[in-house]
């Protein structure tokens, strides 16, 4: 069952800790659609001996879909209103951003994304829903760069506040418990 899978993954790599909270990244894609689901059940239900936590939601527009991003935003309203998750919702016009920083739009979008997540967050945690997917896409891409040993690591479990607890999951699996759940 992918809840236990997730429950191990956030237990070996010590991800959150009792009373921690924690606030899910959520684009609206399967990917964190499915982490904010599992988390909530576990926030819900712990699992035994697994973590008490709070969770709460944080969804950035980034300007850059245009209908399709609201579309994301609406649904991700949806969700959260409908599983009870508090939600924070901001916009930004990365386009506009990039034109006077001089920055290339993923650059910028990931800046501008984790600088909101962390105010949403605070002193809490932050759960992104990078899988074993990203991991692999993610050493290759730096292999194929040309990085040296230090750098060819993956996408790390765990990262001063930020935790991803299905880094140990893979698409296939996550797609799968989309249409289960």
């Amino acid at each position: 069952m992918m809840i236990d899978k997730v429950g191990a993954t956030i237990e070996r790599y010590r991800m959150l800790h009792n009373g921690c909270p924690v606030t899910a990244a959520v684009s609206g894609g399967a990917d964190s659609i499915a982490m904010l689901h599992i988390l909530h059940r576990m926030s819900a239900y712990p699992l035994p001996g697994g973590p008490r936590f709070s969770l709460s939601a944080a969804h950035l527009n980034h300007g850059i879909r245009g209908q399709e991003a609201d579309r994301d935003e609406a649904f991700v309203r949806s969700i959260c209103q409908s599983w009870g998750i508090p939600l924070t919702v901001e916009r930004a016009n990365i386009p506009a951003l990039c034109r006077h920083t001089g920055e290339g739009i993923e650059e910028c979008a990931r800046r501008v994304r984790y600088d909101f997540l962390r105010r949403c967050a605070g002193d809490g945690r932050i759960a992104t829903a990078h899988t074993q997917t990203d991991n692999v896409e993610t050493f290759l891409m730096h292999m194929l760069r040309g990085s040296a040993l230090r750098g060819l690591g993956g996408i790390p479990p765990v990262r001063d506040n930020i935790v991803r607890p299905l880094l140990d999951c893979s698409r296939e699996e996550i797609e799968r418990y989309c249409l289960q759940e």
